[in-house]
């Protein structure tokens, strides 16, 4: 009976990753902005449609990694793999801002049952099989470069069906929305300690008081998983309108989109051992800042250079969310993981959907270049707020220690 549940917790694994792979192949995201113009709206319609989707996920993000930790993280996972098949079945009808919006509010829903959720199940998964609770320390790098991994190859197919039609990227997209249902139905619930089911103020009160009264490395991370994933957001929703403003030919997007997916994932899987090599001052660094380098490539190198310059968002996001979800998820009592990761999420989703709709307005009314200038501005201010004093933490915890191995 023990070697079958191992058995079992193994497929986890593997569902689990797939599932991840399988989430974000999103073969729409090289020419989503193309996409959303073909039906009618211009970019600030484009903003308000992700402040859609963020406001969304910000409503059920906390319910959800909460129901997760209390009845299940298999079961959030299914249920929500469900609502973002269904979502992406929308787009066969999509036709003007409210059935995309219907589109973004089930994908929504269904993103927010499985942030964290999956992530949880995963460490779970490995702590039960290791029987150590250091074991999984490469989970998060794992994870993050299948997810990227599995939007750079999107990103070929892409491309490769652009050459017949947009419309048919459409019909792929809704097939393999569908797949992750299907492995979330193959995972088995991992062992490991949950939320009690009553006193739920109490519980609430607990995780908050953990993450934001106790260890300082723990409460800057959080913070800083929060508000900085802003600074790289952003470049996903205006880089396809400079490439279009600079002339690139709508069927290289998905080509030139993957090479920055596989670049991404090459700093995610390298992440921990840049960290060693820069040390935790010189790699917080370069996350909190390439993101305001490559705004002002993007505004002012051109299109080869900026190019070049849509790199340095990859990078950045290679090492931040590996680095700081690990930091951040070492620190975390298995109990409430799902909750805690969903409370990252949705602070992150509460800054977009209040600063979305501005930076919209201000590309529609201003011009790329200067919104642009105003994006790399704020990428320095959350350097100076939130980085600096993550890095001022960890030195004070332990020096000559990376983030992720500071003790909580």
């Amino acid at each position: 009976m023990e070697q079958h549940n191992r058995r079992k917790l193994k497929r986890n694994v593997v569902c689990v990753l797939a599932l991840g792979f399988f989430q974000v192949f999103l073969v729409i995201m090289p020419v989503i902005v193309p996409f959303f113009q073909s039906r009618g709206l211009d970019m600030q319609d484009v903003f308000v449609l992700q402040a859609v989707f963020a406001l969304v996920v910000l409503l059920m993000e906390l319910p959800s990694g909460y129901i997760a930790d209390v009845l299940g993280r298999r079961r959030a996972l299914l249920v929500g793999t469900i609502f973002m098949a269904l979502g992406h079945a929308c787009l066969i009808v999509a036709d003007g801002f409210a059935t995309l919006a219907l589109f973004e509010a089930l994908l929504g829903v269904g993103v927010s049952l499985v942030s964290g959720a999956d992530l949880a199940i995963l460490y779970d998964t490995e702590q039960a099989l290791a029987g150590n609770s250091d074991h999984p320390e490469k989970v998060v790098g794992r994870l993050f470069s299948l997810h990227t991994a599995g939007e750079a190859i999107a990103s070929v197919v892409c491309s490769l069906v652009l050459l017949v039609s947009l419309e048919h990227v459409v019909w792929v997209q809704v097939a393999v929305g569908f797949v992750p249902v299907v492995l979330a139905l193959a995972i088995v619930e991992p062992p490991g300690e949950r939320l009690a089911r009553r006193d739920h103020v109490g519980n609430m009160r607990e995780i908050l008081r953990y993450l934001l009264a106790g260890d300082v490395v723990l409460r800057y991370t959080f913070l800083a998983l929060s508000v900085w994933s802003l600074t790289t957001f952003y470049a996903v929703w205006l880089l396809q309108k400079q490439w279009q403003v600079q002339g690139i030919e709508l069927q290289h997007f998905g080509y030139i989109w993957g090479v920055l997916m596989l670049v991404s994932a090459f700093a995610g899987r390298i992440a921990h051992r840049a960290e060693k090599r820069l040390g935790t001052t010189g790699l917080l660094t370069v996350v909190g800042l390439a993101p305001a380098f490559g705004y002002l490539g993007l505004g002012y190198l051109g299109a080869a250079g900026g190019l070049a310059a849509s790199a340095l968002f990859f990078v950045s996001r290679g090492f931040g969310m590996v680095v700081l979800r690990d930091a951040f998820n070492r620190r975390l009592p298995g109990r409430f993981r799902a909750t805690a990761n969903s409370l990252a999420s949705f602070g992150f989703r509460g800054a977009f959907a209040v600063t979305a709709p501005l930076v919209g307005g201000a590309l529609d009314g201003w011009g790329m270049q200067a919104t642009l200038v105003l994006l790399a501005a704020g990428t320095i201010g959350v350097f100076a707020t939130l980085i600096v004093p993550l890095i001022g933490a960890v030195r004070t915890a332990r020096p000559a220690s990376p983030v992720q191995g500071v003790p909580g």
